[in-house]
């Protein structure tokens, strides 16, 4: 609560220099449906001094998670929000999405997968033009709109996910298997405070104290490096492994956030499965690849 607001106090007072400006008229007012929370990245290359600005968006991708080409996805309108580089944002979603931005489980259940685009607003109409390219776009997450419970086999992170707004890591299963079939086997009884705060490796009986693995973890987390040292993966735990990453942890598994015992970010992320800091966002900022896709694999073009 004390978030929200904090954050229609910005959008209300326009204090755009500490809070961002979500870019929204009289219709829009209210409380918001759900926050995005993050922070804008990217190479000094693809960072104009000059116009340190950049408009944010949410973008839907109605033909479903398999379908991350750009010309397919759809911008919420009334979504436009503005940012800066290397600061971090508190982007408020008032509306819900249309049925032009949603998509349907095999069974016919709607819900609705999205990103955050980056785009140059540069006439000011609040909506990315065709002539106004993506600059980046949201880094290892999806947001993900359910608007009745998925079962695990109708969602696209297969497990079950409630009904509700989420941020949920990518890439999403897509009806692959999940956990990948060459997984190794987590039965082992390690001793290692999995997930709890740490400062140094001493403080997490024989694990690993991570502070950074792909993206901050704050307050610093006891992981166990796969492979373990020991040989021991404890029990109840699952692999996190970012495609293209050399390095992997055993995380603390979960079935709720309240199982974590970690404030925000961390969560229990309805991907992986485990209690991890991804309920905020990294946009990333680059003019060269493709959006990433949604699912398991190669980008799609």
């Amino acid at each position: 609560m004390a978030t929200v607001t904090r954050v229609l106090t910005c959008v209300l007072s326009g204090a755009v220099l500490s809070c961002g400006d979500a870019l929204v008229d009289e219709r829009y007012a209210g409380a918001p449906r759900f926050m995005v929370e993050g922070l804008v990245t990217g190479g000094s290359e693809y960072v104009n001094e000059n116009e340190p600005g950049v408009t944010l968006a949410v973008f839907w991708s109605p033909q479903g998670p398999k379908d991350s080409a750009a010309e397919t996805l759809v911008e919420q309108p009334g979504s436009a929000y503005r940012a800066e580089y290397y600061r971090e944002f508190e982007m408020p979603i008032f509306d819900e999405p249309g049925p032009e931005h949603l998509t349907r489980t095999p069974s016919g259940e709607r819900y609705g997968i999205a990103r955050l685009g980056a785009y140059r607003d540069e006439n000011g109409n609040g909506r990315r033009d065709t002539t106004e390219p993506f600059l980046g776009s949201t880094h290892r997450r999806a947001l993900l709109r359910a608007f009745t419970a998925l079962t695990a086999e109708e969602s696209p992170t297969q497990s079950p996910v409630p009904e509700g707004w989420h941020v949920v890591t990518t890439p999403l299963a897509c009806g692959g298997p999940f956990p990948p079939e060459d997984t190794p086997v987590a039965d082992g009884e390690c001793g290692v405070p999995l997930g709890s705060p740490c400062k140094n490796d001493a403080d997490c009986g024989g694990g690993e104290c991570v502070h950074t693995f792909a993206e901050p973890w704050p307050g610093g987390a006891c992981l166990i490096p796969e492979p373990p040292p020991d040989g021991c993966r404890q029990r109840g735990s699952v692999l996190l492994r970012y495609p293209g990453d050399s390095k992997a942890y055993w995380i603390p598994g979960c079935s709720e956030s309240a199982d974590c015992g970690r404030p925000h970010p961390y969560q229990c992320d309805l991907q992986i499965r485990g209690c991890m800091p991804s309920a905020s966002v990294s946009l990333e900022l680059t003019d060269k690849a493709p959006l990433p896709s949604f699912c398991l694999g190669p980008p799609l073009r």
